[in-house]
């Protein structure tokens, strides 16, 4: 009863935050609606309830987190160089052709968002389907699947429109604005995760499999 039900609120989330990121005009509130579809895909991972769905959705959480942040930090480094500080599409449009470094970083933390290789957004999501597999969830997988296109919609939208477009005639971007050092390290994390991210993996196991055994957990709180 409940894990059905978080695997409809996940789906839920997943839809309305991938149309809610489709159909907003400001690349931060983009991001935001992102995170509420994220987070759906973590919960549908938890209401499948096997130790490999917990791994999944433990690896999907702390890679998301990664790629969201460092996301988060260039849409505001973007606004930063804005003439008016904002991450509106219809002031930050081509005030990336300045940002060139900031381009590729978006680039990277946006096809590790959609789930491409060799990201770590592509470990999530194939631990994800690994678990799907697991548990014969295949209706709920290829509802997933579907809707994981919208991912893919705004991120390019939101590339095309920063870094592709021209800028409107007498915009020009601010010669300062916010550094790029941390979001460069989030990404180069992405990318270390999404190459070698065995690690992460068995410890997400480990602590899958530390949850999913009650006696070990009431051990550890009450000790004895």
């Amino acid at each position: 009863m409940v894990q059905g039900l978080l695997v409809v609120l996940g789906l839920a989330g997943i839809v309305y935050g991938g149309l809610g990121a489709v159909g907003t005009h400001n690349a931060k509130r983009m991001l935001a609606y992102s995170t509420l579809a994220q987070v759906g895909f973590i919960l549908v991972a938890v209401g499948w309830g096997s130790r490999l769905a917990l791994a999944a959705a433990l690896v999907f959480a702390v890679n998301h987190s990664l790629i969201k942040a460092a996301l988060l930090m260039l849409a505001g480094a973007v606004a930063s160089r804005a003439p008016i500080k904002t991450a509106a599409f219809d002031v930050v449009t081509g005030l990336g052709k300045s940002l060139p470094l900031a381009g590729v970083l978006f680039f990277i933390g946006g096809l590790a968002l959609v789930g491409i290789p060799p990201s770590n957004g592509f470990v999530s999501k194939m631990m994800l389907f690994r678990s799907g597999i697991e548990a014969e969830q295949f209706a709920t997988m290829a509802a997933v699947a579907l809707v994981s296109v919208l991912t893919l919609i705004y991120v390019v939208r939101a590339f095309q429109r920063i870094w592709w477009q021209p800028p409107a005639e007498g915009t020009k971007a601010k010669p300062e604005g916010d550094r790029l050092l941390a979001p460069a390290l989030l990404i180069a994390a992405v990318l270390l995760l999404g190459l070698w991210p065995e690690p992460l993996v068995r410890l997400a196991e480990a602590t899958a499999s530390w949850l999913g055994d009650p006696e070990a957990y009431i051990l550890a709180v009450l000790g004895g």
